[in-house]
């Protein structure tokens, strides 16, 4: 992994997911969090769902830690969800194959149609991968982990939600990455952590 080290003062300006976030606090420039926040449709599928439902996706990957860091909430879905993970790894609006966990992420709520779900994958374990992306990519979770990593910085990645009405995915967020300066504490890691810890909601 490349840092850039040094301090920043000035005021800076980034685009998260479409959003203009301006930055002016003075910290040491350490680029080690990538944060997405991102919405979830079905327009984004391929080919698009036309379904009414909608997401809120937040991911956030600590490449010291190594962790990936899951919070989305989603509601009006067609029918109930069967699935929940991360494709790996090609530009949008390709599709790729699952890379994390399956069927779903840990705690994830099945069978509803909204609901929402927090976790922490730690991606040196093989647990927090899907047994085909490992074996795609070398046979060994350090392999599997270094392209996932590399398609996630390089916006390779997608959560998808599929359902009974569309198994291939209902609702998709783009992750696109942007460093989160000044480390966990400028996304609120911290908390969301705490709150992954608590495991999802769900509501028929």
């Amino acid at each position: 992994m490349a840092f850039n080290k040094g301090r920043v003062c000035s005021e800076s300006t980034q685009s998260v997911c479409g959003s203009v976030v301006t930055d002016r606090t003075c910290r040491p420039k350490l680029w080690h969090n990538h944060y997405v926040h991102c919405a979830s449709t079905g327009a984004d599928e391929n080919p698009p769902t036309g379904s009414p439902g909608t997401g809120l996706t937040r991911v956030t990957l600590d490449t010291v830690t190594q962790l990936l860091i899951i919070n989305f909430t989603f509601s009006g879905l067609t029918t109930p969800t069967v699935a929940a993970h991360i494709h790996c790894c090609i530009s949008s609006p390709g599709n790729a194959g699952v890379a994390t966990t399956v069927p779903a992420f840990p705690g994830f709520p099945m069978g509803v149609t909204s609901g929402s779900s927090n976790g922490v994958l730690a991606l040196t374990q093989a647990a927090s991968y899907n047994p085909a992306f490992v074996t795609a990519n070398g046979g060994t979770v350090a392999n599997a982990e270094a392209v996932f990593v590399t398609g996630f910085e390089n916006d390779m990645t997608y959560l998808n939600i599929p359902t009974t009405q569309f198994p291939n995915g209902e609702i998709r967020a783009l992750l696109t990455p942007e460093p989160a300066p000044g480390g966990a504490n400028w996304i609120g890691a911290g908390r969301l952590v705490d709150d992954a810890a608590k495991g999802g909601r769900a509501s028929e």
